[in-house]
C-alpha cells in the first residue's frame, strides 16, 4: 500500500507502474499541456501553466527511485523533506530530450528557464576556431619550377577593435533578444510528409546569437556587426613543384569571428598560369606524391627528321639551355622522327621534394615551303631530288574499281571554311545556283526547263 496516490493520478498511472510506464505517461502529458501549446486567455492574459507544473512536479518525484520510495511510504510531506535531487531526471532536461527526439535537435535551453535575476538566460555556445578562409594564387610556371617567396594582399574579417566584438558602444551591452527570449532560435511549423511539425529555426532578430544591441547603443565603427574588414600583406614560401590545386596553409591569417576562440587559417590554393612553351602534366591519381612531368613541342625540318641534327632545342624554365644530338643514318641510335612521335628527356620535369619528373617532347615535322620547292625547280633540281626521295606510290590495283564503273579525273583544291564565307556568296562563283550577268541581273546557272 502507498500513503498517497495523488502524483500517480496526475500522470494517470497506477501506483505499481514501472519506470517506463511513468516516463511514457509524462512524455504524453508534457507535450499536451506545455504552455507553448496552450491558447492565451480572451483578455490577453498568459496561458494557464498550472497543469503543466503539476505534471512536472509529479515527474520529478516519481522518476527518482529514492523520492518515489519516500512518497509511497510517507506521502507528499515525506518526499518534500527527503534528501533532495537524486538520480531522477530534471523535468526541463527531460522535456528538452523529448523535443530533441521529435524535432531532430535540442531546444537550446528550455524556453521558460531563467537566470539568477529572473530574466531569460541566453544559450551558451562552445567557442571554436573560425573556419579557414580560401584564396586562389595564380603563379607562373617559372615560379612553380624554381620556387619563390611570395607576398599576397589579403582582405579578411576581424573582430571590431572598437567594441571588442560586442557590437555596442562603450559602457553599453547587448541584452537578451526579446523575440527568442535569449535562446537564439524560434519555432516554425513545417510540412514534413503528411505531418506538420514544430521545428526550431534561427532567430532572425539576433541571427541566432541570443543577444541583441539596441539601435541607439550600436557601435559607431561596425554598426553592430561586431566585425570589420582589414587588409594585410601575408608572406609565405611557394614550394617548387607543387601540384595544381594544392594548398599552402598560413596559420591564423584567415577570417575571425567574435564568437570564435581564435582566428581561422588562410588556405592559399595554387593555380598555375598557362605557359607558351611548356605544359604541366600532374601525376596519375594513384601516384599523387610523384613529381609532375612537363610537356613541350619540338619542331624539326624534314632534313632533321631523316638525317639527324645537333643543336640547342629549347630554353628551360630556369633559363638553362638544352642541347641535344640526334644521330644520322648508319649511326647508333638513329631513327626517323615523325610528326606525333614522343621522346622523353629524363629528369627535366618539375622538382618535388628532391625528385624530378621528366620532360616529354612531342615531335612536329615541318614540311618544306612552296618557295623552297619553286627555287629548287628554277635551279633544275627537281629530278635530282626525286631520285633521292622514296619513289611515288603506284596506282591502286585495277580490281579496286567496281566492275563496269568508270574512272573520273578530279582536281585537288584547297579547302575553304564555309563558316567564313560571305553571307551573299550563294550567288557567286562556279557551282553556285545563281550568277550575275553584265547588266547586273542574276540568272540561274546550269540546265533549265521552259514552258513549250
Amino acid at each position: 500500500m502507498v500513503a498517497e496516490t495523488g502524483l500517480y493520478d496526475v500522470l494517470g498511472v497506477q501506483p505499481d507502474a514501472t519506470d517506463a510506464q511513468i516516463k511514457k505517461a509524462y512524455r504524453k502529458l508534457a507535450l499536451q499541456h506545455h504552455p507553448d501549446k496552450q491558447s492565451a486567455a480572451a483578455d490577453g492574459a498568459p496561458a494557464d501553466s498550472s497543469r503543466f507544473q503539476q505534471i512536472q512536479h509529479a515527474w520529478e518525484t516519481l522518476s527518482d527511485p529514492d523520492k518515489r520510495a519516500e512518497y509511497d511510504e510517507y506521502g507528499e510531506q515525506g518526499a518534500a523533506g527527503g534528501r533532495g535531487p537524486g538520480g531522477g531526471m530534471d523535468a526541463d532536461a527531460f522535456f528538452n530530450d523529448v523535443f530533441a527526439d521529435m524535432f531532430g535537435g535540442g531546444m537550446g535551453g528550455h524556453p521558460h528557464s531563467h537566470g539568477a535575476a529572473g530574466g531569460p538566460r541566453p544559450r551558451q555556445r562552445r567557442k571554436t576556431q573560425t573556419p579557414p578562409s580560401q584564396v586562389d594564387l595564380s603563379v607562373s610556371l617559372e615560379e612553380l619550377f624554381c620556387g619563390a617567396h611570395k607576398t599576397l594582399l589579403v582582405e579578411r574579417t576581424r573582430t571590431c577593435a572598437s567594441c571588442s566584438g560586442s557590437g555596442a558602444k562603450p559602457n553599453r551591452e547587448a541584452k537578451p533578444c526579446v523575440k527568442c527570449s535569449g535562446q537564439g532560435q524560434t519555432y516554425a511549423m513545417r510540412q514534413m510528409g503528411p505531418y506538420v511539425q514544430r521545428v526550431p529555426v534561427k532567430c532572425t532578430a539576433c541571427q541566432g546569437r541570443g543577444l541583441k544591441v539596441r539601435d541607439q547603443d550600436l557601435c559607431k565603427k561596425c554598426k553592430g556587426s561586431r566585425t570589420s574588414r582589414d587588409k594585410k600583406r601575408v608572406e609565405f614560401e611557394l614550394e617548387r613543384g607543387m601540384h595544381p590545386g594544392e594548398t599552402i596553409v598560413v596559420k591564423g591569417e584567415g577570417d575571425e569571428s567574435p564568437d570564435s576562440s581564435a582566428p581561422g587559417d588562410l588556405h592559399i590554393v595554387v593555380r598555375p598560369l598557362p605557359h607558351p612553351t611548356f605544359t604541366l602534366v600532374p601525376p596519375a591519381p594513384n601516384r599523387p606524391t610523384r613529381p609532375a612531368d612537363l610537356e613541350t613541342t619540338l619542331s624539326l625540318t624534314l632534313s632533321e627528321s631523316i638525317l639527324g641534327f645537333s643543336r640547342l632545342i629549347l630554353v628551360h624554365l630556369d633559363g638553362r639551355g638544352l642541347r641535344t644530338r640526334q644521330p644520322g643514318p648508319g649511326e647508333r641510335g638513329w631513327r626517323v622522327l615523325k610528326t606525333g612521335d614522343e621522346v622523353v628527356i629524363p629528369g627535366e620535369g618539375m622538382w618535388r621534394k628532391g625528385e624530378r619528373g621528366d620532360l616529354v617532347v612531342k615531335i612536329e615535322v615541318e614540311m618544306p615551303s612552296q618557295e623552297w620547292a619553286m627555287g629548287l625547280a628554277e635551279r633544275g633540281g627537281v629530278e635530282t631530288l626525286r631520285g633521292l626521295l622514296p619513289p611515288r606510290r603506284p596506282d591502286l590495283a585495277a580490281q579496286a574499281v567496281d566492275e563496269g564503273k568508270e574512272t573520273d579525273e578530279v582536281e585537288l583544291e584547297e579547302k575553304v571554311d564555309k563558316a567564313e564565307e560571305d553571307d551573299t556568296s550563294w550567288y557567286h562563283g562556279t557551282g553556285r545556283p545563281y550568277d550575275e550577268d553584265d547588266d547586273g541581273d542574276y540568272h540561274r546557272q546550269g540546265p533549265s526547263c521552259e514552258q513549250q
